[in-house]
């Protein structure tokens, strides 16, 4: 990485708070494993480790994922209005059940907003979020992380899942840590 970033997370520590997230999980979910909803792109690193480290821990678990991929950021750093890219398959049966969403960063709400928004509308009884990294000093809407690992200031941030559009198309969303763009 060039000077543009700063490390703020290593592999060992992301791994440490997806393990953390995951024990939380099946804590939270003794009896029948909730439907988890990845969003895409971003979420698929963090989604993959979860949901591997959650097998890891408790092999009886078996956990059911769906993605939906909701376009709120484009090329931009900027948010705008939610649209839905790709929804959930038609065969995800939804009505009645436990949701988790699986997202790589909260920070302004208003994806988790939307998504929450059109979960229960399909009939989830119960929706829930689970993110890498909250960045709730810029919070626009009124949503929280269930389930976070890591608490962080509004630096654009890169690697697990959050990619630099403006550098190159997909810049930097597959690191296996979090760096942060220096402003």
């Amino acid at each position: 990485m060039n000077s543009r970033y700063s490390q703020i997370a290593t592999s060992q520590d992301i791994d440490n708070a997806v393990e953390t997230i995951a024990s939380a999980i099946i804590a939270d979910y003794p009896g029948k494993s909730p439907l988890f909803v990845a969003l895409l792109r971003g979420a698929n690193p963090f989604a993959t480790k979860l949901l591997f480290e959650i097998v890891r821990q408790k092999q009886d678990f078996h956990p059911e994922i769906d993605y939906m991929m909701i376009r709120t950021y484009g090329d931009e750093q900027h948010a705008g209005q939610p649209q839905i890219v790709t929804d959930l398959a038609p065969t995800t049966l939804i009505t009645g059940r436990s949701v988790i969403v699986i997202d790589d960063v909260l920070d302004k709400g208003i994806t988790a907003d939307f998504v929450f928004a059109h979960l229960r509308a399909r009939g989830a009884s119960s929706v829930k979020l689970a993110v890498l990294c909250d960045k709730s000093a810029i919070r626009e809407k009124s949503v929280e992380a269930d389930y976070k690992g890591f608490s962080f200031a509004d630096n654009w941030l890169v690697g697990m899942g959050m990619d630099d559009a403006q550098y190159t198309n997909e810049g930097y969303r597959w690191l296996d840590e979090i760096w942060e763009i220096n402003k």
